[in-house]
């Protein structure tokens, strides 16, 4: 019992877990208001979160700053294409919603569109903050990881798509939302791709035949696949 309540017991990990998650999310929501700078802010999220599954955790808000600077270059990119994306993908909605026929079957490919971007998404900030990979690269290797790791894809696309949409439902629940929204989920999807990462890491290592970072960290041009 005395394990239970020791700096080391389940309970002090429990309450320091949750207590880096609402700091994150208010961090991170924070950081998103800009709009443009949401890529930086995501991918900064998911490298604490990193931090905090391999028991590296440093200082919370000066570790996500950190690397919110840093990211700014390699992720920002990325959103941005993902978000002219989803406003081109919305166009196209208004402009099939109201037609019949050839409309219907338009609404299917921009659903169908939505989905990839999703998928896309869930590998490609978790990717950017923890290997150094061009745009280019990044882009590949999340599509690869797609389409290899479709169960664990899937899951945490269904992660990020429901648990959001329900703490926004009810009014009620807009505080739990404002806690946890982003970083319970999110934590919830570095969970499920941290070991493919991991795999990817000691298989980097095996090509070099030396020690590599623990980051991932390689060129520019390097790839993961």
């Amino acid at each position: 019992m005395s394990n239970f309540f020791s700096t080391d017991g389940f309970l002090w990990r429990a309450m320091r877990d949750l207590t880096t998650l609402v700091i994150l999310n208010i961090i991170t929501l924070l950081c998103c208001v800009p709009v443009i700078t949401a890529g930086a802010a995501l991918a900064s999220m998911h490298y604490v979160f990193f931090q905090m599954i391999e028991n590296q955790e440093g200082h919370i808000v000066l570790t996500f700053f950190r690397q919110f600077r840093d990211n700014l270059k390699n992720a920002t990119p990325i959103w941005l294409i993902l978000l002219t994306a989803g406003f081109l993908l919305y166009i196209e909605y208004g402009v099939f919603k109201g037609m019949d026929g050839t409309g219907r079957i338009g609404i299917v490919f921009i659903y169908a569109g939505v989905l990839i971007l999703a998928m896309l998404s869930v590998w490609l900030f978790p990717l950017t903050s923890k290997f150094v990979l061009s745009l280019g690269n990044c882009f590949r290797n999340a599509f690869y990881l797609c389409i290899t790791k479709l169960i664990r894809t899937f899951a945490m696309v269904l992660i990020m798509a429901v648990i959001p949409f329900i703490l926004t439902q009810d009014m009620h629940l807009l505080p739990l939302a404002f806690l946890f929204g982003l970083s319970f989920p999110g934590y919830l999807c570095a969970l499920i791709c941290h070991p493919v990462f991991k795999d990817m890491i000691l298989k980097m290592q095996k090509q070099q035949e030396g020690p590599a970072d623990e980051e991932g960290s390689i060129d520019q041009e390097g790839d993961l696949t």
